[in-house]
């Protein structure tokens, strides 16, 4: 009887641990329904965690993330970029839609219920980041940051003074394509929102062959001469050229003309003559005059400008016959290439010219281009003269050039003593007044009443050049101590361009012969019957 009137200890307190259990169970259930109600814990948005938050709290955190500005770093000068200001916009409603779908769908209830009463790790789940930009919008904020920050290299100046150029500056410019690819990669990175811009820093800039022709077109309206100045430079080691005809007859700004001019090719035309004296030579001569006949017109022709031994030269071409070879020097040009160079009789000849037809002529007689009146028996441009010593060069230095234009007649052998015997030409110092003691000229002068020109090529530590210059006046007489000094300071010019590290060496400067009074009278002008102003 007293058992049964106790208290039940054992019911009660199984009572209690119930109804703790079913109120630890409620309060679980519910918390874990509060979270199904929010983002997953795991979830990462556009590499933003918002697991646990809503889907209005995860969006602010997404967008303030992407619109905090990209530190620009222009050259240690730090500029910010608002991301707005590209028009940069993150998709949200894409992006967390897809979210809200991860929320809702999953495990069973009872199952994910399970797995969080014992706490386990939920998986995490990652959603791209998706956004645009206006590229245009980039574009133009780039442009901006280099048209303020960017410090383009300043070129070299002709300097008159020094017949040489004043150094330009070096620079920096903003590599816009590089740079934009780094701030599209930073626009989307929620962390890392830094970007250095790409600069292509740039050294100081060297005069070029173009520099060069702003020198020269400087220094012949500065010189005060008045006719017409034609220039060709060939750079030897990287073929490029410049030729200039520069017009200063009306005494005003000088005017350049476009077209090719046919020039009386005076003593010149020797040049082409070599060339088809050693292409009709049967061996190369032997370089003693006093054994050798062939090596003794060579000399005096090349080195002394004889007449006579030009005209010997080209009748030992023509077999004898001075018709024949004159036409062989001329059908050597045109073969050549030399389309507006021709010689029709020999030196000295007085009888009327056979009228031989150019393009240069003809442009010259239809008025298309400047009438030098240029002497009727033989006629070159200065184009033609650069080609052709241009050919000879690269014969002489590598086989190739007139060899390979006659690889039966003419060696490289042929094309070095060329060269050397050129080299050995004293007179005419022109092209030689204007460059150092030490440097080697090939050269080949002439001039006669209003024409007055220089063709060689010169050997320089700085590059080997081609230099051809002519200079004609509508005189009766060009006087020689108006137009040498032109022709010095020309050569002086193109030296240094070549040489910048020597533009102070003292030159040879001009003889006294072409500086003196005591000149030889002028040649009457030639009649051209076809060619009239």
């Amino acid at each position: 009887m007293r058992n049964r009137i106790g208290f039940p200890i054992l019911e009660a307190l199984g009572m209690v641990l119930i109804l703790l259990a079913t109120i630890v169970f409620t309060a679980q259930i519910g918390q874990y329904t509060q979270l199904r109600e929010e983002l997953p814990r795991g979830l990462v948005v556009a590499e933003v965690p918002v697991g646990g938050l809503s889907r209005a709290e995860a969006q602010a955190v997404v967008e303030e993330v992407y619109a905090t500005p990209i530190n620009v770093t222009y050259r240690g000068q730090a500029i910010l970029l608002d991301p707005q200001a590209v028009n940069f916009t993150v998709n949200s409603e894409s992006m967390f839609s897809e979210a809200d779908g991860l929320a809702t769908q999953g495990e069973a209830f009872w199952a994910g219920f399970w797995d969080f009463l014992w706490r386990r790790p939920e998986q995490t789940t990652s959603i791209a980041l998706e956004a645009t930009y206006s590229q245009e919008l980039l574009n133009a904020w780039l442009a901006d940051v280099a048209a303020r920050y960017d410090s383009p290299p300043t070129e070299a100046q002709p300097a008159l003074d020094s017949l040489s150029f004043r150094a330009g500056e070096p620079g920096y410019t903003l590599d816009i394509e590089a740079s934009r690819a780094r701030i599209d990669e930073a626009l989307f990175e929620p962390l890392e929102r830094s970007v250095e811009l790409v600069i292509d820093e740039q050294a100081q800039p060297q005069a070029d062959i173009d520099s060069l022709g702003d020198l020269l077109i400087d220094y012949v309206d500065a010189s005060g001469f008045t006719g017409v100045a034609s220039v060709f430079v060939v750079d030897l080691q990287t073929g490029d050229e410049l030729e200039l005809n520069i017009d200063t007859r009306d005494g005003g700004t000088p005017s350049l003309i476009t077209c090719d001019i046919a020039y009386a090719s005076m003593s010149t035309m020797k040049i082409p003559i070599m060339v088809d004296y050693f292409r009709h030579l049967e061996r190369l001569p032997e370089r003693d005059p006093q054994r050798d006949d062939a090596y003794k017109l060579l000399i005096e022709t090349m080195t002394l400008s004889g007449n006579i031994s030009a005209n010997f030269m080209m009748q030992s071409s023509g077999f004898g016959d001075l018709e024949r070879g004159v036409e062989n020097v001329t059908q050597t040009a045109q073969y050549l290439g030399l389309e507006n160079t021709f010689i029709v009789a020999g030196y000295d000849v007085e009888d009327p010219p056979e009228y031989y037809s150019t393009p240069a002529r003809e442009a010259a007689r239809d008025g298309s281009c400047v009438n030098t009146r240029p002497d009727a028996y033989m006629q070159t441009t200065i184009r033609d003269m650069a080609l052709l010593l241009d050919m000879i060069y690269q014969c002489s230095e590598f086989g190739g050039g007139l060899t390979a234009a006659y690889p039966d007649a003419i060696t490289q052998a042929d094309c070095q003593m060329m060269l050397e015997t050129m080299a050995d030409n004293e007179e005419g110092v022109l092209i030689l007044a204007g460059v150092p003691q030490d440097i080697d000229v090939a050269h080949k002068h002439g001039w006669i009443s209003d024409t007055h020109g220089d063709a060689g090529v010169v050997f320089t530590p700085g590059g080997d050049y081609v230099l051809v210059m002519t200079l004609w006046a509508d005189v009766a007489w060009l006087n020689f101590q108006e137009s040498f000094p032109v022709l010095q300071d020309i050569s002086a010019a193109v030296f240094n361009y070549f040489n910048p590290d020597r533009i102070n060496d003292p030159r040879r400067g001009l003889s006294p012969l072409e500086t003196g009074e005591e000149l030889p009278p002028p040649p009457p002008p030639s009649d051209d019957e076809g060619d009239t102003s």
